[in-house]
């Protein structure tokens, strides 16, 4: 599936491919024949596939190779609709294709509904299980044009195995700020919802930016063992990173991610065209069962003989699956490896219980070969941040909302309680409450722009009680915490406030061991997510009945005091110095912090549905 994971669009450039004009489906056929010739699969089996392939392209199926793309399908880079698959080494060889299917109308929806009438027809002829999906569908169906693709599904078959069905969503269905929202309430429906504060900690631990959120499966089949999983793009990251976000899953041994990246793309990163893709796998329960590593081999190599080469290279421990290898890749091939590259689009790396299994994914070509070195020239930026304070603010009030994160999301589903406002709020004063006037304090006197410096010594007075003692911030949150102690939960306090230990030690760093804009940046971010912290914990304090919200003070006051330290944070940004540099500390202080706010809350999602 990874050519998938990869293609946001054409490449451009590229040869049109001067071959007769064929339909889609007498390629793919062509293709799938060859490939099950290769690797010895016996001809009914390798048929079956056909014709599975051959419904599930619908109305494509006949379209002329002679004609563009209907649409710019993301399954390979030339749009072509589909892409084969050998999977060698630790076990029996499986060939596998990946289909978007199309019944008429190309638009994302169109393509919906023709994917979830190919459902039905898997389950009706061929025992796809649509369970799963159909309590997972609608967090994915289509409202607008967001998503690069609509539901996809891949058919693998080994020697006689009945045909497996998987299923493909895109996790940006809603829109990218809202991934996390989707991804949470995915798991939490399949009985997994311990798993999202992991694979993001652990998959995403440079941030949503970099560690971007792309895909979500779900193995069709009622079966123990049956695999969800969650893919991830690694924007300009190293084989290092990579190593972090396999580690030692599967049995994965250190060294082995770095020696697969060094052989498939030639260098161990950072790798600044096509990035690195991962997947987490979760079979039985929410403790990953596998983790797979997609280099996109395509955009680091000259052309496909350059690209055979490594593959040869990594399997040659494994002389059955290179032999597979080198069967199915003369069999496939339409042309002369050296003439193009694309044709092998991703390699894939994984350990199922210590051994090697390798995937190699294989694009058509049906509408372009790309001409040699075209690919490897190409640098792709990482997601742009915009390098403006005042726009980064105002997206952090509008868009990157702490309130939708999805550990509000889960407590709106829950049955009301003051429990959870309990274990936010203590881990907010072990966080927050109890140091943060000494650590703005400290900021204020490190700053000497007299703008910003005047609106930190107020926002300093104000949380000293502005010289009233008795209305002194710190004061009225403990008398809240006295207040809620009733509803404290049970077991070892020191768990259930690891989240706000990890917090003051981020907090500390971001408004005293950071240079003075960057911690200035952080600042704003604080009063932003204060803000939204308090509205959220409010709304979950009055959603339950157990406490009078009225006579939480500290609650009320800094609900309306956050409001207008907030607006204090715009003022702050527009005084921002203007030359770049003082521009990007301030920026790189706000995404710090509001990278840390999201973690900081994944950790309390942890204590509370462990």
């Amino acid at each position: 599936m990874v050519a998938a994971t990869l293609s946001g669009g054409a490449a451009g450039g590229g040869t049109s491919r001067e071959i007769a004009s064929e339909t889609l489906v007498e390629v793919g056929t062509s293709q799938l024949t060859s490939l099950g010739e290769a690797l010895a699969f016996p001809a009914p089996e390798t048929q079956r596939l056909v014709d599975i392939f051959t419904h599930l392209l619908g109305t494509a199926a006949l379209r002329s190779t002679a004609d563009p793309p209907a649409y710019a399908s993301d399954v390979v880079d030339d749009h072509t609709p589909f892409e084969m698959s050998i999977a060698v080494g630790g076990g029996a060889p499986e060939l596998r294709v990946l289909v978007e299917p199309v019944d008429g109308d190309p638009s994302l929806r169109g393509r919906w509904r023709a994917a979830r009438a190919a459902g039905e027809w898997l389950h009706e002829h061929h025992d796809a299980d649509l369970d799963r999906l159909e309590c997972v569908a609608d967090l994915f169906e289509p409202r607008h044009e967001h998503a690069l693709l609509a539901l996809w599904y891949a058919v693998g078959i080994r020697k006689g195995a009945r045909p497996d069905v998987k299923a493909y969503f895109d996790l940006r269905a809603r829109g990218s700020e809202h991934t996390l929202e989707v991804l949470e309430e995915a798991l939490a429906r399949l009985d997994l919802a311990s798993a999202y504060p992991r694979v993001l900690r652990e998959a995403a631990r440079r941030g949503p930016a970099l560690d971007e959120l792309v895909y979500f499966s779900l193995d069709l089949a009622k079966r123990d063992g049956a695999r969800v999983k969650v893919y991830f793009r690694h924007h300009h990251a190293s084989a290092e990173d990579a190593e972090h976000v396999i580690g030692s899953i599967g049995g994965a041994a250190e060294g082995d991610v770095t020696d697969f990246c060094d052989t498939i793309l030639g260098n161990r990163g950072p790798y600044y065209a096509r990035p690195l893709v991962s997947c987490w796998s979760f079979a039985n329960g929410a403790e990953p069962s596998g983790a797979t590593l997609y280099a996109p081999v395509a955009y680091y190599a000259q052309h496909d003989a350059e690209a055979a080469e490594r593959v040869r290279r990594w399997l040659q421990a494994q002389p059955d699956a290179l032999e597979q290898y080198e069967k199915a890749i003369r069999a496939f091939a339409r042309r002369p490896l050296e003439h193009g590259i694309g044709m092998h689009s991703y390699v894939s790396f994984k350990r199922d219980k210590g051994a090697t299994r390798s995937t190699a994914y294989l694009a058509p070509e049906v509408y372009r070969t790309f001409p040699p070195g075209s690919l490897a020239e190409r640098k792709l930026p990482a997601p742009a941040r915009s390098r403006s304070p005042l726009e980064l603010v105002r997206r952090l009030e509008t868009v990157e909302r702490l309130t939708d994160h999805p550990l509000f999301r889960r407590l709106a589903r829950e049955k009301p309680s003051a429990t959870p406002a309990w274990v936010l709020l203590a881990n907010n004063w072990v966080g927050v409450g109890d140091c943060f006037p000494e650590w703005l304090s400290g900021l204020h006197e490190r700053v000497t722009h007299p703008g910003i410096k005047q609106v930190l010594g107020k926002q300093l007075d104000d949380e000293l009680g502005g010289g009233d003692a008795a209305n002194a911030h710190r004061g009225l949150f403990e008398k809240m915490l006295a207040d809620l102690e009733p509803c404290a939960p049970p077991g070892d306090r020191e768990q259930w406030l690891a989240p706000g230990r990890w917090f003051k030690e981020r907090l500390a760093e971001h408004y005293l061991g950071r240079p003075v804009l960057e911690s200035v940046g952080a600042s704003l971010v604080a009063e932003v997510y204060g803000k939204q912290i308090d509205q959220a914990i409010g709304d979950v304090l009055r959603r339950q009945s157990d406490l009078d919200v009225s006579k939480l003070t500290w609650l009320v006051l800094h609900e309306t005091l956050e409001e207008e330290h907030a607006d204090e944070s715009a003022q702050i940004a527009r005084m921002a110095p203007q030359d770049a540099e003082s521009r990007a500390a301030m920026c790189k202080g706000i995404d710090g912090l509001a990278l840390d706010g999201f973690r900081y809350l994944d950790r309390i999602y942890e204590v509370l549905f462990k």
